[in-house]
């Protein structure tokens, strides 16, 4: 199952409308945060985002439609969605605008000063990127070696489903990547416990004794070799080589993969008369309550 969530992405949006009227320049800045929200309504759906000094919002009705649609994509994917909506800049003469003002069943009391609508095309790009955080950088874990967007080439050293860059244990031995940089010098490469030539986070046999290391525990397996101590001051099994007893691994330790969603919109064909035509403004990223943690756990089968 996932669990989804969303990057957080602060940044500035500033924007300078001109209109002529009779000779008149109207001369409007618009000086938004990069993120918007979103209300649902039945199946409607508002994206939105308001500011202060002076109090402004600009917002986008979208009919028959749900913001999960924007999720619903692969893995390390991305995927774009065009709606049509009505997009709306308004002014108020009001110092504060309510949190509600556009997310409650009953509409805040506000005093619109100025009201610009006008039919849009909504285009949302959406970007998820999986990692498993493990202090080495997907890049070099073989992700999408070829670069064509087909991750189904990135590597998979254990063979067990779960591509390098994703997988929490890569060389499949139940001691976490993250755990196999032994010397803690921050290079994984550099640690080969058994001198063979694969570093101790690729290799499945860290000590080269001849017993797979996800086999060397003792009592009751609980898929963590480096618990598992029988000669006192010798350091764990798994790196001992005069120790070669085994005990047959029954799984995998789960995995948990970070999910970054990463949603931004871009509003085409808006047309607000003489105040506002371009072929298309920046939106921003959406945000729900700010910058949280995304998490997809799997637990393959050996």
């Amino acid at each position: 199952m996932k669990m989804r969530n969303l990057l957080f992405i602060l940044s500035a949006l500033s924007l300078v409308f001109f209109s002529c009227d009779d000779g008149d320049i109207l001369d409007v800045e618009l000086d938004f945060e990069d993120t918007f929200q979103t209300c649902p309504s039945n199946n409607d759906i508002v994206l939105f985002k308001t500011k202060e000094i002076p109090s402004e919002s600009l917002s986008v009705l979208i009919s028959n439609f749900s913001i999960s649609e924007v999720f619903n994509l692969t893995d390390n994917d991305s995927l774009k969605i065009e709606k049509d909506g009505t997009f709306n800049y308004r002014t108020y003469d009001d110092d504060e605008l309510p949190s509600s003002l556009f997310c409650s069943a009953i509409p805040s009391e506000v005093n619109i000063t100025n009201d610009y609508p006008s039919s849009c095309k909504v285009n949302f790009l959406t970007v998820l990127t999986e990692d498993d955080n493990d202090g080495i950088p997907a890049e070099l874990e073989g992700k999408d070696p070829n670069g064509d967007g087909d991750f189904t080439d990135s590597l998979d050293t254990d063979s067990d489903g779960i591509y390098d860059f994703m997988d929490v244990d890569d060389d499949g031995d139940n001691v976490l990547t993250k755990d196999e940089d032994i010397n803690d010098d921050g290079d994984f490469t550099n640690d080969d416990s058994d001198g063979n030539g694969t570093p101790d986070y690729l290799d499945n046999d860290d000590d080269g004794d001849g017993t797979l290391t996800r086999d060397e525990e003792k009592g009751t397996p609980n898929q963590d070799p480096t618990d598992d101590e029988t000669t006192p001051d010798a350091g764990p099994d798994y790196l001992n080589p005069l120790i070669k007893d085994i005990l047959i691994a029954t799984k995998y330790r789960k995995h948990s993969i970070q999910q970054t969603y990463e949603v931004s919109v871009i509003i085409n064909n808006i047309d607000l008369d003489d105040l506002l035509s371009q072929p298309n403004l920046p939106f921003g990223f959406l945000t729900r309550n700010g910058s949280l943690t995304n998490t997809r756990e799997e637990e393959p089968e050996l």
